[in-house]
C-alpha cells in the first residue's frame, strides 16, 4: 500500500487540470497505481528511507514533510506513465485512446507537460531537503550524506550552473563535479574542515550565520568557474583566505586545518651553524 498517496482525491491535489473519472471508468490513481509505487520506492532510497518516513509520520500524520514527500510522488509518477497513459495494447497492436470531444494533445504539449511535472518535482525536493535536516533521525542516513556533501543541497541551488534547468536530472549530473571543485577550493584555499562546515550550515544541519551565508554565496561564485571551464580568480580566493586568517575565532577549522599552513610557511633564520650560510 502506498504511504503518501492512498486515493484519487490525494493524487488530484497536485493535478489542476485532471478531468473526472466517470462511474466504471478506471480513475487516474488506479491507472497510474504502479508508476506511483515505484516512484515512492525511489523517494525512500533517495531522500530518506522508509522506516524513518514512517516513524515520522506515525508521531505526526500531518508533519510538514508529508506535503513535499506526497508532491515528488505525484510528478515522479506522471511524468514517468504519461508517455504511457494514451495508448492500449489490442490483439493488432498499440492504439491511441481516442474521444470524440477530446482533440488528442500534440508532442510537443506532451512533452511540455512531462517537462512542467519534472519541474515541479524539482521544487518539491528543494522544499523537502530543508524539513530533513531539521530531522535528527535523517542525519544518519546515506542521503543525508549525499546532500552534504555540496554547497548546493537542493535542486534550486543549481540554477545559476544549469541555465535555469534545475531538474532533478540536471542536479544528479552536476553533483560530482561540483563536489570535485569543491573539494579543490577546499585543499588549495578554504580547507576540507571549513569547507565540511559551511556545506553542513548550507543544508541546514546547523545555523547558517550572514556571515558565512555570503561566504557560501562568493565559493558558489569560483565553484560556476570551475564548472563552466572558467579560470579561477587567485586574488579574489586569497581576498577570502586573508579575511579568514585575520578572524581566528570566527573560522577555527581554518586555522588548525593543514590548508593554513600553505599561507604560513615556516621562516628561513640564517644562522653561521646553517650548511647554506650567507652574510
Amino acid at each position: 500500500m502506498n504511504k503518501l498517496i492512498n486515493n484519487d482525491t490525494d493524487l488530484r491535489r497536485y493535478i489542476p487540470n485532471q478531468v473526472v473519472a466517470v462511474k466504471g471508468e478506471a480513475s487516474l490513481f488506479d491507472k497510474i497505481a504502479y508508476w506511483l509505487d515505484t516512484a515512492e520506492q525511489w523517494i525512500f532510497a533517495t531522500f530518506c528511507p522508509a522506516s524513518v518516513v514512517d516513524a515520522i509520520l506515525a508521531d505526526n500524520p500531518h508533519s510538514p514533510i508529508r506535503n513535499p514527500l506526497a508532491a515528488i510522488a505525484a510528478h515522479q509518477a506522471l511524468a514517468d506513465a504519461i508517455p504511457s497513459l494514451d495508448f492500449v495494447q489490442t490483439v493488432n497492436g498499440f492504439a491511441v485512446v481516442s474521444n470524440q470531444n477530446l482533440a488528442p494533445a500534440s508532442r510537443d504539449r506532451v512533452d511540455r507537460l512531462i517537462a512542467a511535472h519534472r519541474s515541479q518535482r524539482a521544487t518539491a525536493i528543494s522544499a523537502l531537503i530543508p524539513l530533513l535536516a531539521t530531522i535528527p533521525e535523517w542525519r544518519d542516513t546515506p542521503q543525508c550524506g549525499y546532500f552534504r556533501s555540496t554547497l548546493f543541497p537542493t535542486p534550486a541551488h543549481i540554477r545559476p550552473l544549469a541555465s535555469g534547468a534545475a531538474t532533478w536530472e540536471r542536479y544528479e549530473e552536476l553533483h560530482p563535479a561540483i563536489a570535485a571543485a569543491e573539494d579543490r577550493l577546499a585543499a588549495e584555499y578554504i580547507s576540507p574542515e571549513l569547507m565540511q562546515r559551511l556545506r553542513d550550515e548550507a543544508l541546514g544541519l546547523s545555523q547558517l550565520s550572514t556571515l558565512d551565508a555570503r561566504l557560501c554565496e562568493a565559493l558558489r561564485s569560483h565553484i560556476a568557474d570551475l564548472i563552466n571551464d572558467r579560470p579561477l580568480r587567485d586574488t579574489a580566493l586569497r581576498d577570502i583566505v586573508d579575511y579568514i586568517r585575520r578572524h581566528p575565532d570566527t573560522f577555527p577549522e581554518w586555522h588548525r586545518s593543514d590548508t593554513a599552513r600553505l599561507f604560513s610557511p615556516p621562516v628561513f633564520r640564517n644562522s653561521k651553524q646553517s650548511p647554506g650560510y650567507w652574510f
